[in-house]
């Protein structure tokens, strides 16, 4: 069935409140950990894995739930991802224990996989005018970056006023909205005879996905020359080589590397990945700068990212409007250009930084996020047919979520390292006195620069030297951050501008809908 021209709401609203969920559980859980550790007596790997093993999940299913989309249903899949994630908030509210958490986070990011994905490939086929759905993808960027920003915010009010379960079980009366609305208001929609019929090819993406974002994670938190972690990398490499063979001959592959030849959608992908690394990854290294650095709470560090966030809102709604009209490129460059600009401003922070120069910067990095989202997301599909938008939606996703990763992991190990060598620089040695504070202020950088909070330094010479070291080593971690952004809008600059925005493979059939559930 064609698609009205009249805006299909409760499709809107299911996708949104879908994506909304998925993506606030990447960051709404990490003000509560402390809650967490305490309740659950968690030891300090516990309380990581119960932030990493969601992004594990997510990570490792991305491209296998866009391509179940396009072959069962695109609307069926959506909504067992959204089932699968809603049942699994509720088992992290309800976890006894720290294994119970982790498994429950895993299980979220899974469900996850399908959403986020299955989200962009209805709102393609929702809105196949290429101009409404720039418009209407504009506005699902505004949702996904706010989801990611907002959640610390969030996260602190529940945690204070009700305990850390309630960022797990608001989303039972999200999750179930959604689903009520979304079964009403979303038209079936598969392509079987277009969708990957590819399961050794599936297995193998999420062998190497899976491998790739644990040794990342791993290497993050003990070091990338354990041999734990080198075997993880490993079995990440073979299982990706091995992977690409297997999409090479296969004739309904997961991931048609044929995509990958059209120059358009090879550079969106890759300036997908840049994004996740750049913006994403020094994203998180700013909310402990906030946090660590300058001693702010939890809830004010939301607080203080507002500017960030309005300025994400309100540029992914006219990044819309310009994709509609002009094409990707044009915002894409401009967004790509200030999220440099502001990774490099970051290079002027000091520990007393006052916060009025911070909020000109977050709005810099916010204004050129939410003109990079929206077209990256709409040059990807608009570059592939539509029966093939789950797949697109997928691939574009998991490089973004790939980036993420290795953004958080490598520049919060720069951070680390960095800071690590000014600690041991500046701390004074030669008595047991200053040994033990040089031991403390090391200990309280773990491997993604975060303070461990056992380990609590007084004000006064320690915690100042850590102050300066951990912004030493942020420094160098958004220099090479800006410095990669921009070689991305570097070549965001050699998008093809007519084959971005109006593509011949828009003029090819539309997706024959399925029966309606």
């Amino acid at each position: 069935m064609p698609a009205s021209r009249s805006t299909p709401v409760g499709l809107v609203t299911a996708v949104f409140l879908g994506t909304f969920m998925a993506l606030l559980d990447l960051s709404v859980v990490n003000v509560a950990l402390p809650a967490v550790q305490s309740d659950l007596d968690a030891r300090l790997a516990d309380v990581q894995w119960i932030v990493d093993g969601y992004a594990l999940g997510l990570s490792a299913f991305m491209l296998t739930g866009g391509a179940l989309g396009d072959r069962f249903g695109r609307k069926k899949t959506f909504l067992t991802g959204l089932t699968i994630f809603t049942l699994a908030s509720l088992a992290c509210a309800l976890a006894p224990t720290p294994g119970a958490l982790i498994a429950a986070r895993l299980a979220q990011g899974i469900g996850a996989s399908a959403i986020t994905p299955g989200a962009l490939s209805l709102l393609a086929q929702g809105f196949p005018d290429p101009a409404r759905r720039a418009r209407i993808i504009g506005l699902w960027g505004a949702v996904t970056a706010l989801a990611v920003v907002l959640g610390p915010l969030l996260g602190g009010a529940l945690t204070d006023t009700f305990g850390w379960p309630a960022i797990f079980l608001i989303n039972l009366p999200l999750g179930a909205l959604a689903l009520i609305v979304g079964l009403r208001g979303i038209e079936e929609s598969a392509d079987p005879d277009h969708a990957a019929t590819d399961p050794l090819g599936q297995l193998l993406a999420v062998l190497w996905l899976a491998a790739l974002t644990y040794a990342v994670i791993d290497a993050g938190h003990h070091g990338w020359t354990q041999p734990r972690v080198l075997t993880f990398f490993g079995i990440a490499a073979v299982a990706f080589l091995l992977f690409l063979l297997a999409e090479r001959r296969s004739d309904r592959a997961l991931l048609p590397l044929t995509l990958f030849r059209d120059r358009s959608f090879a550079l969106v992908n890759t300036a997908s990945l840049i994004l996740g690394f750049g913006a994403y990854g020094t994203f998180y290294l700013l909310s402990l700068y906030l946090q660590q650095v300058q001693d702010t709470s939890a809830v004010m560090t939301g607080v203080k990212f507002l500017p960030y966030s309005i300025a994400i809102a309100l540029a992914s709604t006219q990044a819309g409007r310009l994709t509609a009209t002009f094409g990707p490129r044009r915002s894409m460059l401009a967004g790509y250009g200030l999220i440099t600009l502001g990774l490099l401003a970051l290079l002027t922070l000091t520990p007393g930084t006052p916060y009025a120069w911070i909020a000109i910067v977050f709005t810099i990095l916010g204004t050129g996020m939410g003109l990079a989202i929206t077209p990256t997301n709409a040059a990807a599909l608009a570059a592939v047919p539509r029966q093939r938008s789950g797949a697109a939606a997928a691939t574009v996703n998991a490089t973004r979520q790939t980036g993420t990763a290795l953004g958080i992991a490598l520049l919060g190990s720069l951070l680390t390292t960095r800071a690590t060598t000014a600690l041991a620089h500046d701390l004074p040695t030669g008595s047991v006195t200053a040994h033990a504070e040089h031991q403390t202020a090391r200990a309280l950088i773990d491997s993604q620069g975060r303070p461990w909070d056992g380990l609590p330094l007084e004000p006064g010479t320690a915690h100042d030297l850590f102050a300066h070291a951990f912004t030493d080593g942020l420094r160098l971690a958004v220099l090479i951050a800006g410095t990669i952004t921009l070689a991305a809008t570097a070549a965001v600059a050699f998008l093809n501008p007519t084959n971005a925005s109006q593509p011949a493979a828009n003029s090819s059939p539309t997706s024959q809908p399925a029966p309606r559930s």
